[in-house]
């Protein structure tokens, strides 16, 4: 026990920074109030421990929201102490904390160097709950420095350290991340689905800090595929939620991309309401990320109004600190952070391969020494020989080889700027005509309310505009994995039973392997599985539809369809020449795939396509 504490004062600590860290997200003035609490009282009674969590606990609080000073100041505080008392766990989850805040001011030297230092305690004690986040820290880095193939490695370790430590919760954190990347990689579409699994955990748990900015990747997904109501939608959920979590870099941030979406749709009154809104909490923000771009913004609305000299003030601002955020010493300060990490953790590993060295080098030497000179040359003359046969032949093959791949690469770069080209006109002109249809058909809509024939066209000029989408999706793309197929079919199917409000959806996936799809191969087989999903919406009269994507022993890729409608007579169906079936079997053919369809009538309809491995 402790000198002048009681085991229930030691409990309260405990339990007040527990407390803390429970309302930190849904209530950070009473998240304050506890760590302050809990460290006055820790103190008084000389519980190192605790104090050390409190400090730990304070310096969370300030760093969602937004105060990264503080937030330095109370974590160092918690390193210390933890170093004093020998408490590894500690020690990790506060270096881990520095890091994080290095990495909000910008600094992603410092942010490297104290995530690195923090994996020594934490592997020492196997903590792989704050191994994992460590690993997704280092993760988000490489992230902002744009480094996609180290920011998914550290994302995956941080996964499998969180699955070790049976963490579910922080796995959602992970998910975002890793949309984050599938943005970054051209994967919008992909990334949506992931981010709206880790919405539904967040919304679970309160949880409003994470859940805002969520929201805001979210809508910057749904800008990328220009679905601006989505996006409007999702930064003002996003806006509510960093309120609520008093995070006011994050509402900053938010409050700009909503402003930008405005202006670049032209409404400009609405822009410059939410750059004002931004500005006016500049003064609590840090980040110089946010700050500049709130600057920039507000320089122009300044300009714009006539009031040049504080445009000019602030663009000056904008200059001095968008220079500041990553230069030429930084990256160098990376690289030889990353090296020394790297040298240290494969010490041990080189002593022992260094020995094991030594060893085959004597083994070796011993074996040649027990070879007589006449052998060895004779030998060595017929091998010789024997390997420059081979040699030339090998070069010979080689040389047809290349040629070859050569040629062959010439083809597919001739055929994907081919696609490209294809893929702008549609999206540029024909894009553009439907977009003015349906903005006109919706004014039309408000004028005769009720007129049925009207809204047909609306909707049906809607589902072009989808099926548009689609097909430069697919020319765009110059491949396409089996998963990023069945998450762009669920989003289209999703997008259009917004006009069928009666038909319930199951999605069951179950794809272990990942398979590349070419593009015509790829859209192929999604416009059989539109024609199959718009059938069942027009014809079956469902009220069910289970939708299946997985792969066999046998089988790449498989995609099922089936509802619980009328059915139809299907040899009924070709006699009489339904072009949608017979488009569906042509398609088929040329995807390379095999399809079929089992219907009676009365028994609904399942609809297979299978492309064999």
């Amino acid at each position: 026990m402790l000198a002048g504490a009681s085991g229930h004062d030691t409990t309260k600590v405990n339990e007040l920074n527990d407390l803390s860290f429970k309302n930190l997200y849904s209530n950070i003035y009473l998240a304050k109030q506890q760590a302050f609490k809990a460290l006055e009282l820790a103190k008084i009674i000389h519980f190192r421990k605790g104090e050390a969590g409190a400090y730990n606990r304070v310096g969370v609080v300030y760093d969602v929201s937004g105060n990264y000073d503080s937030a330095l100041y109370y974590y160092w505080k918690a390193y210390e102490l933890n170093k004093e008392i020998k408490n590894l766990k500690g020690e990790g989850s506060a270096l881990s904390n520095i890091g994080l805040t290095y990495w909000n001011k910008g600094d992603y030297n410092n942010a490297l160097s104290n995530f690195y230092a923090a994996i020594n305690p934490l592997e020492a004690i196997g903590h792989y709950h704050f191994l994992g986040n460590c690993y997704n820290n280092i993760g988000l880095v490489f992230f902002e420095l744009k480094n996609y193939p180290k920011a998914k490695g550290n994302f995956n370790a941080a996964l499998r350290n969180y699955d070790l430590a049976k963490r579910d919760y922080e796995k959602a954190n992970v998910l975002c991340n890793i949309g984050m990347v599938l943005s970054g990689e051209g994967k919008p579409d992909s990334s949506i689905l992931i981010n709206l699994k880790a919405i539904n955990i967040y919304q679970q748990e309160d949880d409003y800090y994470n859940l805002g900015k969520a929201y805001s990747n979210t809508a910057n997904d749904y800008t990328t595929i220009n679905d601006f109501p989505n996006a409007i939608d999702f930064y003002k959920k996003a806006i509510v939620c960093h309120k609520k979590a008093e995070n006011i870099t994050g509402l900053g941030e938010s409050l700009m991309y909503l402003a930008e979406l405005y202006q670049n749709i032209n409404k400009q009154v609405l822009s410059e309401q939410y750059v004002n809104e931004a500005f006016l909490i500049s003064k609590n923000i840090e980040s110089p990320k946010v700050l500049s771009n709130i600057f920039y913004h507000y320089a122009l609305i300044k300009k714009q109004n006539g009031d040049y000299k504080t445009a000019a003030e602030y663009l000056k601002r904008v200059n001095i600190m968008r220079d500041s955020l990553f230069d030429n010493e930084t990256s160098e300060l990376i690289a030889a952070t990353e090296a020394k990490f790297g040298v240290e953790r494969k010490e041990n590993e080189n002593k022992q391969l260094l020995q094991q060295n030594k060893i085959q080098e004597l083994q070796i030497n011993n074996a040649q020494t027990e070879i007589k000179s006449r052998k060895q040359l004779t030998y060595g003359i017929t091998a010789f020989a024997l390997l420059l046969t081979l040699s030339g032949y090998l070069y010979f093959k080689r040389r047809q080889a290349i040629q070859k791949l050569i040629a062959k690469n010439l083809v597919n770069e001739a055929e994907h700027h081919q696609r490209v080209s294809i893929s702008n006109d549609l999206h540029d002109n024909v894009g553009a005509q439907l977009s003015y249809i349906v903005s006109n058909l919706d004014v039309m809509e408000n004028i005769v309310p009720g007129n049925t024939r009207l809204k047909s066209v609306a909707d049906m000029s809607k589902q072009a505009i989808l099926t548009l989408r689609e097909t430069v999706w697919a020319l765009n793309n110059e491949t396409v994995t089996t998963e990023a197929f069945a998450d762009k079919f669920k989003l289209y199917a999703l997008k259009m039973l917004d006009f069928n409000t009666t038909l319930h959806c199951n999605f069951h996936e179950d794809i272990k392997r990942s398979f590349v799809l070419r593009p015509m191969q790829a859209l192929n087989l999604f416009r059989i599985c539109q024609e199959a999903f718009s059938n069942v919406i027009k014809h079956s009269e469902a009220s069910s539809i289970d939708i299946y994507f997985y792969d066999s022993d046998s089988s790449i890729f498989d995609f099922k369809i089936k509802d619980n409608g009328q059915g139809f007579d299907y040899e009924e169906g070709r006699a009489k020449g339904h072009f949608g079936l017979l488009n569906m079997q042509s398609r088929a053919k040329e995807a390379g795939a095999g399809y079929s369809i089992e219907s009676k009538k009365g028994e609904g309809t399942i609809v297979t396509i299978s492309l064999k491995s």
